[in-house]
């Protein structure tokens, strides 16, 4: 008897473990995804930015819905990347663009 309820309280702790490590996940790809999905509003508010960003948000949270939070993680840090290789990009060009201006 000891022995079936030390059985049920192992697997209630590890669905319970399951659970919070789960929910840890989704909101750590939340963090992610809100982060790289403001970056790629403020180069698009600038006018640089990248078409696969957006599709790779996308994608991210297709997996983060299947239940993939690695892959999901990945994108997202890879969307947060290209979004601030866009803003960097918009940056160097207010700048460069006056270096190929004919006077």
């Amino acid at each position: 008897m000891a022995l079936a309820r030390a059985s049920k309280f192992r697997i209630g702790g590890l669905t319970l473990l399951l659970a919070l490590l789960t929910a840890g996940c989704a909101s750590e790809f939340e963090r992610r995804y809100e982060e790289a999905e403001g970056l790629r509003m403020q180069a698009a508010e600038k006018g640089y930015e990248w078409i696969a960003t957006a599709n790779l948000l996308e994608q991210a949270r297709t997996e983060s819905d299947a239940g993939n939070a690695e892959a999901a993680l990945e994108l997202a840090d890879k969307a947060r990347f290209q979004a601030e290789a866009a803003l960097q990009q918009a940056e160097r060009e207010q700048e460069a663009w006056q270096r190929r201006v004919v006077r």
